[in-house]
């Protein structure tokens, strides 16, 4: 063997033993962040997703493309980041319901705890919308209407376990009174339904009943939306129960602390893009910031609750 062979041999070596330690020297990231979206293209969560995606591609110099896996009510794809390799690689755009509701509904391959949250982004309450033609102005008028005629109104929501569902299930808890479930599927056959009179009320984000212009008696919420001030909550009317669309982005449960502090703070940096506040309030959603712990104690509280209310709904 000759001395230049030796050499060479002797190099590769010590340049392969360095390689390992001059990856894990390079900072977070150094590709593209994959962003699964659990529902379909086009949908509420996706064009949220896709606006996010836009910002923190910016902030974190690394393209970051949406990636929908929808069905089941968006277990497949959140399935799908719990099985992800956890190197910060694959995040996820989830709203709640998988996280904290469905798992209390069905067999899931993954609860809440098998992600890790790196922030919240968005929240958005729930409102109560009626027909143009309907006889009720207020809570009120329908809890003293339902309380005379228990079981003849109905209501509709996206389906069993829905954050609509769940919220207006909370209200006549609260209120006392009985008013039959419809689903609906999702929001266009909700819609379609209340505007044909086959429904007497239709629960729906407010991205939703802003979009098709829909009337409605209550906002579950403690103060009035900017953009619809004419909207009375249901705290104005005299109830407790208030609820919201929310979510945000999770990552498989043991991704690196680095890549975790680095997507955290990106996101908070997002969250106060005026670009982005922009297209959220288009949206008739508001930016809603939360870190990762205490995104962590939001997640095991909303669970608990859901769990009980879940179990009260079926076992009816």
């Amino acid at each position: 063997m000759s001395f230049k062979f030796f050499t060479t041999l002797k190099f590769a070596a010590v340049l392969s033993a360095a390689l390992p330690g001059l990856a894990a020297a390079q900072e977070y990231p150094t590709r593209p962040v994959n962003v699964i979206v659990p529902f379909g293209a086009g949908g509420s969560t996706d064009i949220l997703a896709r606006a996010f995606a836009r910002e923190m591609e910016d902030v974190m110099d690394v393209s970051m493309p949406v990636q929908n896996i929808g069905g089941a009510a968006g277990t497949i794809g959140t399935a799908r980041l719990t099985r992800s390799r956890p190197d910060g690689y694959t995040v996820g755009f989830i709203p709640a319901p998988p996280l904290v509701n469905q798992p209390h509904m069905n067999e899931t391959p993954y609860t809440y705890e098998d992600v890790v949250g790196i922030c919240q982004v968005w929240s958005s309450p729930m409102a109560l919308a009626i027909s143009e033609n309907s006889l009720f102005a207020t809570l009120t008028d329908i809890v003293t209407y339902a309380k005379e005629h228990p079981g003849e109104l109905s209501y509709g929501s996206p389906g069993p376990g829905s954050q609509p569902n769940l919220a207006m299930e909370a209200f006549l808890q609260e209120a006392d009174i009985e008013v039959k479930h419809v689903p609906m599927g999702d929001d266009p056959s909700g819609i379609k339904a209340l505007m044909g009179g086959h429904i007497d009320f239709f629960m729906a984000v407010i991205p939703v009943v802003a979009k098709n212009d829909l009337n409605a008696v209550a906002l579950f919420a403690d103060e009035r939306l900017e953009s619809l001030p004419d909207l009375p909550t249901t705290v104005e009317q005299g109830f407790e129960t208030t609820a919201a669309w929310w979510g945000g982005v999770f990552a498989p449960k043991d991704i690196p602390s680095e890549a975790r502090d680095t997507l955290e703070q990106a996101c908070k940096t997002v969250t106060e893009t005026p670009r982005f506040i922009e297209t959220m309030g288009n949206l008739s959603t508001d930016v809603a910031f939360r870190n990762g712990s205490d995104l962590a104690d939001q997640m095991a509280a909303e669970s608990d609750t859901s769990k009980e209310l879940i179990a009260t709904v079926l076992n009816r």
